[in-house]
């Protein structure tokens, strides 16, 4: 019985074509199937310095200790879980707009009410209005901080702070309560900044925290609420 083969097969050339199909639908099933996490989505400020792998396998890297500064809408409290914090946060301010007013807690004391407005009007007698809420947060700044400090040690060996400010909010309220733990380190570190880099390694850290990919997740939002709100 007569075998025919295909010219190529002659000629000592292989049809691809099959191959390539394959590899096709491999690609596509990979791309279809694959799922990143989280973390390799989240968009990182400063990378931690107690993750990976460190140089000696035998060396246990202790978590820094943080100072949280917790900024997130007022109204909401701990103790709910982050599907009633959506709920809570829509009937509280309506979606879309901006949020009037925050709370600002610093490590677990009692949060301080800041009304956004107060932050809004630098005219006229609202100067003096907005002047008199802007020493009302350095004042608590400065109370709280003073409960973390340990004593004898420099700028540099006090515990970092980390202002983590909910990402649906105006960011006057991080920068205001960023301005008050500076002015409490200037005054408690008697720093004066003469331009000179060298002299910030005498300071102590005071970072923001990354921020959020917003809708990456369904519960995404109250997620990020319950991580500020309930933080330590």
């Amino acid at each position: 019985m007569a075998i025919t083969t295909p010219e190529s097969a002659e000629d000592g050339h292989l049809d691809l074509v099959p191959m390539i199909d394959c590899i096709m639908l491999l690609l596509l099933f990979f791309m279809m199937t694959t799922k990143f996490t989280a973390d390799e989505k989240a968009v990182g400020v400063l990378l931690p310095t107690d993750k990976g792998q460190p140089p000696d396998p035998h060396l246990i890297l202790d978590p820094p200790q943080l100072v949280n500064i917790s900024i997130y809408p007022a109204g909401l409290t701990k103790g709910s879980q982050p599907p009633q914090y959506v709920a809570q946060l829509n009937r509280l301010h309506v979606p879309g707009q901006t949020i009037g007013d925050a709370y600002v807690r610093i490590g677990n004391r009692e949060p301080l009410l800041i009304k956004g407005t107060t932050l809004a009007k630098p005219g006229g007698t609202e100067r003096s209005e907005m002047q008199r809420s802007v020493d009302t947060i350095h004042s608590y700044v400065t109370d709280e901080l003073a409960k973390f400090e340990k004593p004898g040690e420099p700028r540099n060996k006090q515990n970092d702070i980390l202002i983590n400010c909910f990402s649906g909010m105006s960011w006057k309220f991080a920068l205001v309560v960023y301005d008050g733990v500076r002015a409490y380190e200037g005054t408690v570190g008697n720093l004066t900044y003469t331009g000179d880099p060298a002299q910030l390694m005498l300071a102590r850290a005071v970072t923001f925290a990354p921020p959020r990919i917003r809708d990456y997740t369904a519960n995404e939002l109250g997620d990020e609420l319950y991580e500020i709100i309930n933080s330590k």
